[in-house]
């Protein structure tokens, strides 16, 4: 078989296409615009294996060449190139087209917001439960990793996993649901953790977000779960049964915070059957997901938390609320998305201190807001340790003027990150390591303004 990789994409999920089919000895072809400066590497490994990789450009001979062609899902459905081809798949639609579907039990999150977080902290639950879950999806992990997985378990005789937890992002259910023509796998339970604007610059309207979103939703669905707010909204638009449809709020209840970013998880353990005080218990030692909350590290009285992947000002507000009532220096701003700032505004007005990282939504959004608001600002920075020593001076000038103690230095964007960073994921690395010279610094000097360079917060 003839196979066309289209583009490699930002997080593995082309280079785990092209060796699934390599390893089953078929003609691979990968095509990308960006050069040997940025994917040098990765193409000398798959060269290596056998694949013809062009680089710097896209040619219509590869196209009608392939059999198949494997889209990312950050290329539109109405490029040129995949009108002209003959066959265009997905990893998921690739995986769910198997037999062996029908042996494990599928989990299906989506979310403008909070589907990481969730697909991470239930797959931890049930593993903790001793039912074998594995995740995949838009946190990184390709189908095509699982499914190889799935192949190898078959030929030594083991069991696929119990369970498949699967994190899908608007533009994936769109292309998945294209590939297979709407002939979607059964799936146990389907949930939606948030749905606010997002990814305005790629889609028309709103409207044809939300389709995207709730295209995942059916009949093929046993159970859904969404906020109660929505619930109006699916079942208008989504044909199932409503005594399938359940709110996220009445499964949590007052057990689950309003505000913690484990409420959805929880609400979907409980509809799998578990035990309320068991699923707390095993929630208690999820550690959480990088770039969602992170706690990097804490330098005296100076906690460090990552939330790169607060990508719209929704998110930005949500994650402030998780760290209030202690003060924030707050770093955020980057590329646009065709979002309105207004969404972070409360956040903005509580932060201790505002940082901005450069870009057209710090500019075109962000710092016009501010002005009106009559909100002061640091910035914007060109570079991420610019903005992390910016925050970090003015938490220390307040220690020293015994303003506060304990205080957070949170990277939350509310925007895309492209114009400085690979993306969210480079932006969120490059505050971790900055982050740690900070504290390493802090613990190297015990001049932290504090009694100990070592003193936990309070």
């Amino acid at each position: 078989m003839r196979v066309l990789i289209f583009g490699l994409g930002a997080h593995g999920g082309g280079f785990a296409a092209a060796n699934y089919f390599l390893d089953r000895g078929d003609e691979v072809r990968v095509t990308d615009l960006r050069g040997t400066d940025v994917l040098g590497e990765t193409m000398e490994v798959l060269e290596n294996r056998g694949a013809a990789c062009i680089m710097g450009e896209h040619r219509m001979e590869d196209f009608l060449w392939a059999d198949i062609v494997i889209k990312n899902p950050a290329i539109a459905p109405d490029n040129p190139y995949l009108l002209a081809s003959r066959t265009v798949i997905t990893d998921f639609s690739w995986l769910f087209a198997s037999p062996w579907c029908e042996e494990t039990k599928i989990i299906a999150i989506t979310g403008t917001k909070g589907k990481t977080t969730t697909a991470a902290a239930v797959a931890h639950v049930l593993n903790t439960f001793g039912h074998e879950a594995v995740q995949c999806g838009n946190m990184g992990i390709s189908a095509f990793t699982v499914l190889s997985d799935w192949e190898k378990r078959k030929a030594n005789g083991q069991n696929i996993p119990e369970y498949l937890v699967c994190e899908f992002s608007s533009w994936q259910i769109r292309d998945m649901y294209a590939a297979l023509q709407g002939d979607m796998p059964e799936i146990r339970l389907a949930a939606l953790t948030s749905l606010y604007a997002d990814h305005q610059n790629a889609y028309k309207d709103i409207e044809s977000y939300r389709h995207d979103k709730l295209e995942l939703f059916g009949r093929h669905c046993e159970t859904v779960l969404v906020p109660d707010q929505l619930i109006r909204l699916v079942k208008d638009f989504v044909d199932i049964s409503p005594k399938k449809i359940h709110g996220i709020d009445k499964l949590a209840g007052k057990v689950m915070a309003e505000n913690s970013p484990l409420r959805c998880a929880y609400a979907i353990c409980r509809l799998l059957g578990f035990k309320w005080r068991e699923v707390l218990k095993a929630l208690k030692s999820f550690k959480g997901v990088p770039h969602r909350l992170e706690q990097v590290g804490v330098a005296g009285p100076i906690m460090f938390i990552n939330d790169s992947a607060a990508t719209i000002p929704e998110a930005v507000l949500f994650s402030f609320e998780n760290c209030s009532p202690l003060p924030i220096h707050l770093i955020c701003g980057g590329t646009d998305k065709n979002l309105k700032a207004e969404g972070m505004l409360i956040a903005l007005k509580e932060a201790a201190s505002l940082h901005l990282l450069d870009g057209s939504f710090t500019r075109n959004k962000l710092i016009p807001l501010l002005e009106r608001e009559g909100l002061a600002y640091h910035g914007p920075f060109s570079d991420m340790g610019a903005a992390v020593d910016s925050a970090f001076e003015i938490s220390r000038q307040r220690i020293a003027g015994a303003q506060d103690n304990a205080q957070v230095i949170m990277l939350s964007p509310g925007a895309a990150s492209f114009e400085l960073f690979q993306h969210e994921f480079d932006r969120g690395d490059k505050f971790r390591t900055h982050s740690i010279r900070k504290i390493a610094d802090m613990e190297t000097s015990g001049a932290d303004g504090s009694d100990s360079a070592s003193s936990p917060l309070t």
